[in-house]
């Protein structure tokens, strides 16, 4: 089994470097540095202690994951040989140290056994520098890894290992997208050395800074306010419990998950209507009003100690991979067809886990929880499955026809009421068999009443008239002249 010791080289000043570490760099054990691009370098060739450093890695891989990979697998080849090394990396070695993670890892599946030594983090001097608590809550990031996903704007954000300009760029896309091009951000360089740099600038300047290097960090400090504007769930969240709080509005606080029920359905079918008509920023604002809905229902759940938003987040994702094993497992799905068959055999293995949902009829898989109208389309393509179904359009028609005339012929509102219903589901059954849909058909059909009908006020506008001044004969006049001008 070989031994390999891990130290960290300090921040940058020699007065960074711990004593312990000096000492064990000059026990004659072979000496590894991650980089020579560090300060520090220099005082050790003062003191004549021999090392090999692995930049060239970096030269020869096109990626630093490659890099880090690379470098891994040398040390270990060398640890086979010799049996102990020291391992070397700027700052603290269990801090912002990729290398180290892996080699932590791959020793172990080795049979090495990897010791740490002493080091002193750049972390530490950035964080007195700027008089900044990491009780208050501190973000780490890589530079590489800077994306909105990785971002809380409500705690102090440290990025690191931002060597250049052009990494310096895709921080700064990355920031603007959720604090905004004016930001002001900290730029810290070479902190503790004699060429030390605090600057402060917006963000869109990021990339323009003059001195980027491996010792640069930036620091972005806490949003304070206004964290609705970043578009933080979080601060949806806190406005609708704010809202359903005593102090909160009046409507809000009376609302139940059944008073909110028409909100939702309207809310779900304005966000249909702004998609079918192409408005994007109308499907944005749709989508944040049905997102609110969520959000107070939400609320509501943790009020009454049902449930909670994070429980509702859980519960979808985990679903999403559970019914995904082409993309999460280790299934494949080369088409669509086949990612659906994928969906419906692991939604069936869902149910057959609870004894108690088991189908007791074929039209069990149709939920009841849906608009009527698709709902009725549904039990008939299930019960069409199994050839309870007419042979074609004729039979549909002709039971259309019956259930008319029994419309016409019902005695009673009870009756008029449930004949009404027939007719609906045999016009739907007539719509199946021409392979329409109904919900499309009468959206046109809405669609078309409503521009007839706003030309009809039209018509009576250009002669100063109301409704109250027609008769219906004037009317339906003005309804021919509005079906005429559609053919113009």
């Amino acid at each position: 089994m070989g031994v390999i010791t891990i130290v960290g080289l300090g921040p940058g000043s020699v007065e960074g470097l711990p004593y312990g570490t000096l000492q064990r760099l000059k026990s004659g054990m072979p000496v590894y540095l991650r980089t020579a691009r560090h300060p520090v370098v220099s005082f050790l060739d003062e003191q004549g202690i021999p090392y090999e450093a692995l930049d060239y890695f970096y030269e020869q891989a096109e990626t630093f994951a490659k890099v880090y990979e690379s470098i891994v697998e040398h040390l270990l080849h060398q640890v086979d040989s010799v049996g102990q090394l020291m391992y070397a990396v700027p700052g603290h070695p269990a801090i912002a140290e990729r290398t180290v993670s892996l080699l932590v890892q791959q020793a172990s599946e080795h049979g090495h056994q990897v010791v740490f030594g002493q080091g002193h983090s750049f972390l530490d001097d950035v964080l007195l520098r700027l008089g900044i608590d990491p009780i208050e809550g501190l973000v780490f990031i890589d530079a590489s890894d800077t994306d909105s996903a990785h971002l809380n704007p409500r705690m102090h954000t440290m990025i690191v290992q931002m060597y250049n300009r052009e990494k310096a760029a895709d921080v700064k896309i990355a920031l603007s997208e959720v604090y905004g091009d004016e930001y002001v951000v900290t730029v810290v360089r070479a902190v503790g050395l004699e060429d030390e740099e605090v600057v402060q600038l917006p963000l869109y300047q990021l990339d323009r800074v003059a001195s980027i290097d491996h010792l640069t960090t930036v620091y972005v400090p806490p949003v304070v306010e206004h964290l609705e504007e970043l578009g933080e769930f979080s601060a949806l969240l806190e406005i609708v419990a704010h809202l359903r709080s005593p102090e909160g509005c009046p409507w809000d606080m009376e609302q139940t998950h059944e008073s909110l029920i028409p909100y939702v359905l309207e809310e779900a079918y304005e966000v249909v209507d702004s998609i079918q008509k192409g408005d994007m920023d109308g499907v944005m604002k749709e989508l944040g009003d049905l997102l609110l809905q969520v959000a107070l229902h939400g609320q509501i759940g943790t009020e009454e100690g049902y449930f909670t938003m994070r429980d509702i987040i859980r519960a979808v994702s985990t679903k999403l991979i559970f019914r995904h094993p082409h993309v999460f497992g280790q299934d494949e799905a080369k088409d669509v067809g086949t990612a659906i068959e994928n969906w419906e055999y692991m939604k069936s293995l869902e149910k057959s886990d609870d004894q108690s949902k088991q189908l007791v009829s074929i039209l069990d898989q149709v939920k009841y929880a849906q608009p009527p109208l698709r709902e009725s389309v549904k039990l008939q393509q299930k019960a069409a499955e199994v050839g309870f179904d007419w042979p074609d359009i004729q039979g549909a028609l002709c039971k259309l026809r019956e259930e008319l005339d029994e419309v016409i012929e019902a005695a009673s509102v009870v009756q008029q009421k449930e004949e009404i219903g027939d007719l609906l589901f045999s016009v739907i059954n007539v719509a199946r068999h021409l392979s329409i849909d109904p919900e499309v058909a009468l959206q046109a059909a809405n669609k078309k009443f409503r521009t007839r009908f706003q030309e009809v006020e039209h018509q009576l506008a250009e002669k100063n008239w109301s409704f109250s001044d027609s008769t219906l004969d004037i009317l339906e006049e003005f309804w021919q002249n509005a079906k005429e001008r559609e053919t113009l």
